[in-house]
């Protein structure tokens, strides 16, 4: 009746499936643990999977499930997920969101025959559906008329009966899907750089709620990773987020995929910048890619050539900025690294700016071939072996290269490759040293030209003596390295980094420098984020900038933190020598000696200036204050922000103080 797929670490369960499944008709294969069965439903072909919430040992059931959904050719298998009691209301809720086809308790396995039954007839149709795209989406007319006997409401016509009709109907078809395969989302959010949504179209608002509009994207999607990936996108687009969207009224778990495009800043925008979140159904687009057999189109070679030429020009060693020591020794090393195709390791904290030198590496060289990213830590093993050498043709799946292939004649960047599993390492290693490269069940070498660019922010001599890293490989890399510096260690570069974030992040607003205060404040902070969170901070300091010069009040609290107090405060009156008042002054009892004390002259006797205080004028504070703005903006030769450092005042406070005083 068909063939099973059992994963279940208890061995008197599995034999107890095993007896009743096999009387019933059934094919068993049974798997003691998650990873086993992730292997075996790889490399077989099954009619459904049997899998145990509560797998102890590496990942639970309901992981194991989302696993299996991810792979494409079991996209269309039934995933059973069981229980012993009948206490999982929870668990019933992970497992419809990690994409189960029926949850299974305790009470309910008598029945289970039924329900592999009426899960069978399922693919059945989906098989049946999707064998009728294939037929519709031919490129050949004549292959339209079988299509018709698989309706099997009516006896098969002549074709010359009606050709239009199934012509149309294969036209339709194929627009659908191509707009699908293509990469049409299904949902479009507009978010801000807090996370929080401003703008939702109708298919977000089916895929996420009526009601998302200032909502924040970690309440809307937890545990996704999707509001840090939107986050970090601030300049360039990015994609390839892939998670899970949960249940909702009835409606099983979607895997999805997020694509996020920053958008540039106008001026007349006052608020954070604003990102465009694409959300894509990752099964409907890999279904219809796999009926159309096609890819996503790329870019033509008149389109590609001024991008290839913009990014040669932006990512240069002279664009690695700085004037300190380390900051020549960073550039030289650049230049150098380009003019040859060895291998390289980046050593460098989190945040130091390793990709951006990887990039400037690769766009300062020869390569004419694409630069191909990949971090390391973010995929399981199975996952990573099939994206870094791909697979080969088999019976149920087609051929599919892996990032070596992709990258031929250019650069593949694995970042923290200490985090690279042992075996994986070992295929690495044997393609530095012999170009070849395996796909996954294949026996068959390819030789491919690409250079190898790796990053780490650990130690690996420490993975070395704990077994977690190879000698050898690190040896191969060991032969060209280049030290990141910390933003820490180059706080004399500083100034002319953040120049270049505000000038990036505020052109459109007009923000050209950055005031004295604030850049004094910046070379006080620890800066534990290195170059990526400077970037954030001036990202979101010319979001508020309301000037063409940020000053303290526009940083981020948690920078402001680290200002002295003599930064801090607005205007620091400086104390005057208490006298007898001369005629002609105006005199209080009580007075503090930290007062602003008028010149001791008659009045009119040399001319008068804006600042005196003519003498029927009353004792007032606010008076005091604008005389002194007049006193200090004459002083500076009419230069407000030069009165104001006078002052001790923040830009801002200045202008506020001038507009309500009405000093032009």
């Amino acid at each position: 009746m068909g063939r099973l797929l059992v994963i279940d670490e208890d061995s008197g369960r599995r034999l107890i499936l095993r007896s009743r499944l096999s009387e019933a008709g059934y094919e068993l294969v049974l798997a003691e643990n998650g990873a086993r069965g992730l292997i075996e439903a790889r490399n077989g072909d099954f009619d459904a999977i049997l899998v145990d919430a509560r797998l102890a040992t590496g990942v639970d059931g309901c992981e194991v499930c989302r696993r299996l959904k991810a792979i494409p050719e079991r996209t269309l298998v039934p995933v059973v997920i069981y229980v012993e009691d009948s206490s999982g209301a929870d668990e019933m809720v992970r497992a419809y969101e990690a994409g189960c086809d029926a949850f299974v308790t305790r009470q309910d396995l008598p029945a289970l025959e039924h329900v592999l039954r009426g899960l069978a007839r399922q693919r059945a149709r989906l098989v049946e559906l999707h064998e009728l795209v294939q037929a519709l989406t031919t490129s050949k007319p004549a292959t339209t008329a079988p299509v018709a006997a698989a309706s099997r409401a009516a006896p098969e016509s002549p074709r010359r009966d009606r050709p239009e009709t199934e012509l149309a109907l294969a036209a339709e078809h194929v627009t659908a899907l191509r707009e699908l395969a293509s990469g049409r989302p299904d949902g479009v959010l507009v978010v801000d750089a807090e996370g929080l949504v401003r703008h939702a179209d109708r298919g977000a608002c089916e895929l996420l709620g009526s009601r998302i509009e200032g909502s924040h994207l970690g309440s809307l999607i937890p545990a996704s990773g999707l509001e840090a990936f939107v986050r970090d996108a601030r300049v360039e687009a990015r994609e390839g987020l892939r998670f899970d969207l949960p249940a909702r009224r009835g409606r099983p778990a979607r895997p999805m995929v997020a694509v996020v495009v920053p958008l540039l800043a106008q001026v007349r925008d006052s608020g954070p910048p604003l990102r465009v979140v694409q959300l894509h159904d990752g099964l409907r687009r890999r279904l219809a890619a796999e009926s159309l057999r096609v890819h996503e189109p790329a870019l033509s070679r008149a389109e590609a050539g001024p991008i290839v030429e913009a990014a040669r020009e932006a990512f240069r060693p002279c664009g690695l900025l700085g004037t300190s020591a380390l900051a020549a020794k960073l550039r030289a090393d650049a230049a150098r690294a380009a003019a040859h195709h060895e291998p390289l390791l980046l050593r460098g904290e989190r945040g130091s700016g390793r990709g951006r030198l990887a990039r400037t590496i690769h766009w300062s060289g020869t390569s004419i071939g694409p630069l191909i990213e990949l971090r390391c830590g973010a995929h399981t093993e199975e996952h990573l072996e099939a994206e870094l050498f791909g697979s080969a043709r088999t019976a149920s799946a087609l051929e599919r290269p892996g990032l070596f292939h992709l990258a031929q004649d250019g650069t593949l960047f694995l970042e923290e490759i200490g985090e690279l599993p042992l075996a994986l390492q070992a295929r690495v290693l044997r393609f530095l040293e012999t170009g070849l490269v395996e796909r996954r069940g294949s026996a068959r070498g390819e030789r491919l030209e690409v250079r190898l660019i790796a990053s780490t922010s650990g130690v690996l001599e420490g993975g070395v003596a704990e077994g977690r890293f190879r000698a050898d490989l690190l040896e191969r890399l060991g032969r060209n390295e280049i030290d990141v510096p910390r933003l820490a260690d180059r706080l004399e570069d500083l100034e002319a980094l953040a120049l270049a974030f505000a000038r990036r992040f505020g052109g459109a607003r007009g923000v050209e420098s950055i005031s004295p205060a604030a850049l004094a404040v910046m070379q006080t902070h620890p800066w534990p984020g290195n170059l990526v969170e400077l970037e954030s901070c001036l990202e979101r300091a010319c979001a508020r900038a309301r000037a063409p010069v940020l000053v303290l009040d526009d940083l981020p609290r948690t920078i402001r933190d680290h200002a002295s107090p003599g930064l801090r405060d607005e205007l620091t009156p400086q104390a005057a020598p208490r006298r007898e008042p001369a005629a002609g002054t105006h005199t209080a009892a009580g007075l503090p000696a930290r007062e602003i004390a008028p010149v001791a002259r008659p009045y009119g006797s040399v001319p008068s200036q804006p600042w005196d205080v003519p003498p029927h004028e009353p004792v007032s504070l606010e008076l005091y204050e604008r005389l002194a703005l007049l006193r200090a903006i004459a002083q500076c030769d009419g230069d407000k922000l030069a009165a104001a450092k006078i002052l001790k005042l923040g830009k801002s406070t200045m202008y506020r103080k001038l507009k309500r005083y009405g000093i032009a």
